[in-house]
């Protein structure tokens, strides 16, 4: 039976991927960090040596994007040097790699819908930090696949919708930028494309690696996000009052971090080449609230 290597697996893209690994009858390494420190080359080397590892799916980053501008040193060893030890370990021993990147590399200050092509530039150290990752990858040789994703959410972990949900319970007014346009992704459907690309890779001929953007449809701004998040939660009882959204700027909101305007992805590459139907991220709302 073939064996996966899951790092990242207590985060909310990770716990989904190992769930539907296991269902599909896959032996499953699951690694928080207390299991392995990716950014330790030592320990990334003594588990390849020691356990047998087909595909390795790495889902491990660091993701506190306003503390990452205080933590650059921290953001820069889990985000690129953990994805540089793992691609050197894959490539030594020829196994392949999925790995999750975010639509923050876009933030180069064109319009979306942003293409896989396009020249990258961002302006925030988590940006910064995991398109590092992707280079590493790739300047690695190994056989990768890396899906850039945005604006994930789900039942595990912390995330934007549940944030929503929680702030409502004790308040009547809730402040969101006005000013970010993009795509929600739910962890699920993320986690499921995963499983099947590692399913394909493992069972078929696979030659489709490189870099894919993967979201969920419709696009949105992020206080319309909030208020269709609420309009949901009051809709199946998680809050019992109307909660009004304030559309404030970014600038007026005040994050230590930049983030993208206009993250908007092109999708279409993921969608050809595996045949496979981008999620309509408002059909995973509820099972997300209900997870509160």
């Amino acid at each position: 039976m073939k064996q996966i290597l899951v790092t990242g697996a207590k985060g909310q893209v990770g716990l989904e991927v190992c769930e539907r690994l296991l269902f599909l009858g896959y032996r499953v390494i699951a690694c928080g960090h207390a299991e392995l420190d990716i950014t330790s080359d030592n320990e990334v080397s003594s588990l390849f040596d020691s356990t047998q590892i087909d595909l390795v799916i790495n889902c491990a980053a660091y993701t506190a994007v306003d503390k990452a501008e205080d933590e650059e040193k921290a953001a820069y060893a889990v985000n690129a040097l953990g994805p540089k030890n793992l691609a050197a370990e894959c490539r030594s021993r020829d196994i392949p790699l999925i790995h999750i990147s975010t639509d923050y590399v876009y933030d180069n200050g064109k319009s979306g819908p942003h293409t896989e092509e396009e020249s990258l530039n961002t302006r925030c150290v988590y940006g910064k930090t995991k398109l590092f990752g992707e280079r590493f990858i790739l300047d690695s040789g190994c056989r990768a696949v890396i899906l850039r994703a945005s604006w994930i959410f789900g039942r595990y972990g912390k995330n934007f919708v549940k944030a929503m949900a929680n702030l409502a319970s004790s308040r009547d007014t809730l402040k969101v930028v006005c000013d970010e346009l993009g795509n929600p992704t739910p962890a699920r459907a993320l986690s499921d494309d995963i499983c099947f690309i590692a399913d394909s890779i493992l069972t078929k001929n696979f030659d489709s690696y490189g870099i894919y953007n993967y979201c969920g449809y419709p696009e949105i701004v992020r206080n319309d996000f909030a208020g269709v998040i609420l309009d949901k939660a009051k809709s199946i009882g998680i809050i019992s009052h109307d909660v009004n959204v304030l559309p404030i700027t970014s600038e007026e909101f005040g994050a230590k971090a930049k983030r993208p305007a206009d993250s908007r992805m092109n999708c279409d590459s993921f969608a050809k080449t595996f045949r496979r139907n981008l999620p309509d991220w408002r059909e995973y709302l509820e099972e997300t609230l209900r997870g509160l």
